[in-house]
């Protein structure tokens, strides 16, 4: 068993170019040419057409660094859904029970796609809160983004799309999308940030306001790995309004994400929004600051 396992390790050191020659690399950089007629004890025979037969030790055999074959992706549940896609659902749970009664809930999903003609990036949650047997916060959203991509190009064009409920709103829901172009601004091994200018729209239903409002687009986005499993995410879009000048929304979003050592696959998660509406009427706010702090599964 031991003689086979020394072959077996040889062959991953050796270069076989035909039946008989064998190319050997050496240590100190020198290559051999030859036939391995034997393999023993950490050390080969070699049949040279110079050298005659000479034995090498493996230490001065040069070894070859082979990398584990990748996971293949089986999707959802090994379903096959959602293949190649990064996949993680997040929540967090937080209450008491006493004097009072307090209950939060967050709820999320993030699906990702990126290859060398599009990337794709897809997010919806939930909150609520509930105080004293009354709740106090009660809102969802869902929003995705799609950029059409050139291998090569840093630029890239984009559409989005975003749609917001809240229970504290003036308004029932709200629906934005829009659409433009992106420029790569940055990209490192560990950092990449991105810019993005377009035209868009956005209507709030069921408010005193329920006209269709054209507005600009301009956002920014930073992605910083700042350790193997530890990531800041910052993304900030300002969306004028074409009709009332000096009018406008802001949407500003951080996340920090720190892996868990010893849960490997489940993620700590600390997550800003802070929404502002300048042109907010009745209960709305005009600024709305929201966080949570939640556990991330891969799925």
């Amino acid at each position: 068993m031991k003689k086979i396992i020394n072959c077996c390790a040889f062959l991953l050191v050796l270069n076989i170019t035909s039946t008989h020659a064998t190319e050997v690399v050496l240590s100190n950089g020198d290559i051999l040419n030859g036939e391995v007629i034997d393999s023993n004890d950490g050390a080969i025979t070699l049949k040279h057409s110079a050298l005659g037969t000479i034995v090498l030790a493996g230490a001065v055999i040069k070894p070859i660094k082979v990398e584990e074959p990748k996971p293949v992706d089986v999707g959802v549940l090994n379903t096959g859904f959602l293949q190649d896609w990064k996949r993680s659902v997040e929540v967090g749970v937080n209450g008491s029970e006493g004097n009072t009664r307090n209950m939060y809930i967050h709820a999320g999903t993030e699906l990702k796609y990126e290859n060398d003609y599009k990337r794709w990036n897809i997010e919806a949650a939930y909150n609520s809160t509930e105080d004293s047997g009354e709740t106090s916060r009660s809102d969802f959203f869902a929003k995705f983004s799609r950029d059409f991509l050139a291998p090569g190009d840093s630029r890239f064009y984009f559409t989005e799309g975003r749609y917001d409920w809240d229970e504290f709103e003036d308004w029932d829901y709200r629906l934005s999308a829009g659409g433009g172009l992106g420029e790569e601004l940055l990209k490192q091994d560990n950092w990449r940030v991105l810019g993005r200018l377009g035209l868009g729209f956005s209507k709030e239903f069921g408010g005193e306001d329920a006209e269709w409002v054209p507005e600009g687009l301009i956002g920014i986005e930073s992605d910083w790995k700042i350790a193997k499993r530890n990531t800041l995410v910052f993304k900030n879009t300002l969306y004028p309004s074409f009709r009332e000048v000096g009018e406008f929304r802001n949407i500003s979003e951080l996340s920090w994400v720190i892996g868990l050592d010893e849960l490997n696959g489940i993620d700590l998660k600390l997550g800003l929004l802070n929404e502002f509406d300048s042109n907010a009427s009745g209960d709305s706010r005009k600024n709305d600051f929201k966080y949570n702090l939640s556990l991330v599964f891969g799925l």
